[in-house]
């Protein structure tokens, strides 16, 4: 399935603010399309700095381009002189688009500022004091030239760990989570069946919650509110693993027409589409790689040798009978 060059809010929760991405970024490899995790992960520099760095494939880290004030002075630290010349470059277009005073403020228990590069074209300040905070983006503003100055021409400096602990706050944003799964289910059905199936009238409640009609219920007393209308979390009892990758599974058995949407080949959630009254049974199945190793519509043929494959109970025979069974499914045409 295509991807977009950058992740809208809701893909950003499931790719780097959900159980899935937490459980999965330390087995992406490398050669896979990038990821990384969200929240805020660091580690404590020997004078006491608390570095912002990026996990990412293989729970990687990368120390992300960061500015510090302390004590009347600026510091920078980054992964290396390339990541310096990316921070260079971002505050010098903030600054021509008169963007930079209004980089985005988060509360910190730090009392100095912090100015962290989190992504190539966003950062944010973190401090306890939102107005210490501001002041410092005007100071950077004002005095620019002869910061910048100063960081092209000073002397590498390696940053040491004060143990080797990554300290992580990563919040799962549930709600957000659950539309982008949502929003799988409802291009692939869009790709597999055309636009005009997903533009009828019963699709439009699915449409309109992954657009961000989110109806939270009053939770009971421990219980995190969730609009569960459309999508659910499944566990064991989901045993269609048709793919070791993503992949969509779409079946209509009238009137429902919902959508099994599976991450990684093992985290799987039920969408419910639509109701649809003039509906006849069918199933379509698609798969798309994390792997860069491309994407396609897996026809029934397939589908069934892969799941007579992996999960041979769900046609009530022995793993020994598999081979057999196998040279009987018809081929693909």
């Amino acid at each position: 399935m295509p991807c977009n060059g950058k992740l809208s809010i809701v893909d950003q929760a499931l790719a780097e603010n959900s159980p899935v991405a937490f459980s999965k970024i330390q087995h992406t490899p490398i050669t896979a399309f990038q990821t990384q995790l969200g929240g805020h992960a660091s580690f404590q520099e020997t004078s006491g700095l608390d570095v912002g760095v990026r996990i990412g494939n293989r729970a990687q880290t990368e120390v992300r381009p960061q500015l510090f004030l302390r004590e009347g002075q600026i510091r920078a630290i980054a992964s290396g002189r390339d990541g310096l010349d990316q921070l260079i470059v971002f505050i010098d277009k903030q600054i021509n688009k008169k963007k930079l005073q209004a980089t985005r403020i988060v509360s910190a228990e730090a009392s100095e500022p912090h100015f962290l590069m989190h992504r190539s074209d966003d950062a944010y300040v973190s401090c306890s004091d939102p107005d210490a905070a501001y002041r410092f983006l005007v100071l950077l503003e004002a005095q620019w030239p002869m910061i910048k100055s100063n960081l092209q021409g000073t002397a590498e400096v390696r940053v040491e760990q004060v143990k080797p602990d990554i300290n992580l706050k990563l919040k799962f944003r549930l709600n957000e989570e659950f539309r982008a799964v949502a929003k799988i289910a409802f291009e692939a059905t869009a790709l597999l069946l055309g636009a005009q199936y997903v533009l009828q009238p019963e699709v439009d409640p699915i449409r309109d919650y992954i657009k961000g009609d989110v109806r939270l219920p009053d939770p009971r007393p421990g219980e995190i509110a969730v609009d569960a209308r459309f999508v659910r979390r499944l566990g064991p009892e989901f045993q269609m693993n048709f793919t070791e990758q993503h992949g969509v599974l779409l079946y209509c058995s009238p009137p429902e027409v919902v959508a099994f949407v599976l991450l990684y080949g093992e985290n799987a959630y039920m969408v419910r589409l639509a109701t649809l009254a003039h509906e006849i049974q069918w199933l379509r199945c698609y798969e798309f790689s994390y792997r860069r190793d491309g994407h396609g519509e897996i026809e029934e043929g397939e589908f069934a040798s892969r799941l007579l494959e992996r999960v041979p109970t769900l046609f009530k025979v022995g793993s020994e009978d598999v081979p057999d069974l196998l040279k009987t499914t018809p081929p693909v045409e």
